[in-house]
């Protein structure tokens, strides 16, 4: 096992943990309640960096992720309390077994990006060390692949055509 087996694994058995505290639905929510933050952050991000360049959020981006985050945080917790209002404090043990599998997945699910972003956009030669021995990204690669060939054929020629551009 290499660097980047050894994170996955760890990262995989923190979130399989927290996922387990948490609980499915409440993990659910806070999923939720950041896809709510998303455009409130983009919308009060452009009211308060409208008076200056139009470039601003591109140079520092740091109001946005500050409101991002904030946003998610606050509409997280408003969201668990509401949980915890309907349903209880208590989760049950199938609402615990159900957040440590949505969180293995989250975490399978960004390392396969990760590994597909290296594999499709970065040249061989240009591959970080910390992926060349590892025993995880053949199945990662595989499972990227496998979700790649089921895109609409369009958006696979998009990203073709985005790679000749650029010269990948």
């Amino acid at each position: 096992m290499n660097s980047f087996d050894v994170v996955v694994c760890a990262a995989t058995i923190a979130a399989m943990i927290m996922g387990f505290n948490a609980g499915l639905l409440r993990s659910a929510v806070t999923i939720l309640a950041y896809l709510i933050a998303m455009p409130i952050a983009v919308w009060l991000t452009s009211q308060v960096t409208r008076d200056t360049s139009s470039l601003a959020l591109v140079q520092n981006p740091l109001p946005f992720f500050g409101t991002f985050l904030i946003a998610g945080i606050v509409l997280g917790k408003l969201m668990r309390m509401a949980i915890d209002e309907t349903i209880g404090t208590e989760s049950g043990i199938a609402d615990r077994l159900a957040g440590s599998a949505l969180g293995a997945v989250r975490v399978g699910l960004v390392a396969i990006s990760v590994v597909v972003v290296f594999d499709q956009l970065i040249p061989p030669d240009r591959q970080p060390p910390y992926l060349a021995g590892s025993r995880l990204r053949p199945l990662f690669s595989a499972a990227g692949q496998m979700g790649l060939k089921s895109l609409p054929p369009d958006i696979a020629a998009y990203v073709d055509r985005l790679k000749r551009d650029r010269r990948i």
